[in-house]
């Protein structure tokens, strides 16, 4: 097995993750238990805006390489994917004008597929190279990923937007596997191994090259999209903060367990346990967190008594959520009603339901 990557909190879509499972189905394998290897729960792949750790998208590689037994995934991956196995990213670029722009909206809505560095455009006269990265694990999955970023954007470039010729080019930074001669195939063009960057070489005139199916109407309500997107990429919150969240929306239907929630986060119930930990919680803090916060928002509604705020809340006896109300807040819930001008109910806890 490879070294763990040291993701230092990167993340990933799990739109990416999808055309791993594809894979996984198309070798006869068990999608469910290939998440379930990883940590993930299958309810993981509902949410496209969902995202996963590095550490386990690594983990997926490793796992699909072993369960496929195809060496060259990465290549064959690339030269089945789909344009939606990109989400956003792969519609916006579809409807730039250019190659230059579509690569220019790739680099700016990066982010959305992964935290890994955005690809970079050098240009020498007629000669042009574009830098790439991706998220960085275990050298395997480093190898797989590499394949398939590199031929999906030389598939996509020469299919979707339409690139007349091959690379003249492309490099990789690991070692020459041995299915090299795949490479070839699939990129069309000379490969070579063992560089200092991941880089595809073309010929500078097809970036300006007009695109004729592109539409710009389309593309800015995208753009639109994306940018909400990113803002919310931009902003990421702790674990514990997005269990806090899912438990306060979900307190409609009652209080949420920890496998409930685990299933919303794509994650196993254990996996939920051990990243709470790592940050210093507990799903029972966490929980009574949630709790209060819901507590809060119902107690400003003047309409709601306390007896019916302890209800929803699942407390037997209103002195029961009294106390607790004050073990969250340092406050009673009436005293929290007085100083929030919602009305004064601060009375013994057996009076709290008036």
């Amino acid at each position: 097995m490879s070294a763990r990557p040291d993701d230092g909190g990167a993340s990933v879509s799990v739109t990416l993750v999808r055309s791993l499972v594809e894979e996984i189905t198309r070798a006869g394998g068990d999608p469910a238990g290939y998440l379930a290897a990883a940590g993930l729960a299958d309810a993981v792949l509902d949410d496209p805006n969902q995202r996963i750790d590095a550490a386990t998208y690594d983990r997926l590689h490793e796992l699909a390489l072993e369960l496929t037994g195809d060496p060259a995934l990465g290549l064959h991956m690339a030269e089945r994917v789909h344009l939606a196995a990109f989400h956003m990213v792969g519609f916006l670029t579809v409807h730039a004008w250019t190659l230059r722009q579509a690569i220019e909206l790739f680099a700016r809505y990066r982010a959305l597929l992964s935290d890994c560095e955005p690809p970079t455009l050098w240009e020498d006269g007629a000669r042009a190279e574009l830098t790439c990265a991706f998220v960085t694990g275990g050298s395997r999955g480093n190898v797989l990923r590499a394949e398939f970023g590199v031929a999906s954007i030389v598939r996509l470039g020469r299919e979707v937007l339409g690139a007349p010729r091959p690379p003249d080019l492309v490099e990789f930074t690991h070692a020459a596997p041995a299915h090299a001669a795949e490479y070839e195939r699939v990129l069309g063009c000379p490969v070579g191994f063992g560089r200092d960057a991941i880089r595809i070489h073309f010929d500078a005139r097809m970036l300006d090259a007009p695109y004729l199916h592109a539409n710009p109407e389309l593309r800015a309500l995208l753009e639109r999209q994306a940018d909400r997107q990113l803002a919310s990429v931009a902003m990421p919150r702790s674990l514990s903060a997005r269990v806090r969240a899912l438990i306060v929306d979900a307190y409609g239907r009652g209080r949420p367990s920890m496998p409930a929630i685990a299933r919303l986060l794509g994650m196993s119930a254990r996996s939920l346990r051990r990243r709470l930990d790592e940050e210093g919680h507990t799903y029972t803090d966490v929980a009574e967190q949630a709790m209060a916060d819901v507590a809060r928002r119902l107690l400003d509604d003047p309409a709601t008594s306390i007896q019916a705020v302890a209800d929803r809340l699942g407390f037997s006896e209103p002195s029961a959520f009294h106390r607790a109300f004050k073990r969250w807040t340092g406050q009673t819930p009436g005293q929290f009603r007085s100083q929030r001008g919602t009305g004064d109910d601060e009375r013994s806890p057996d009076m709290c339901a008036r």
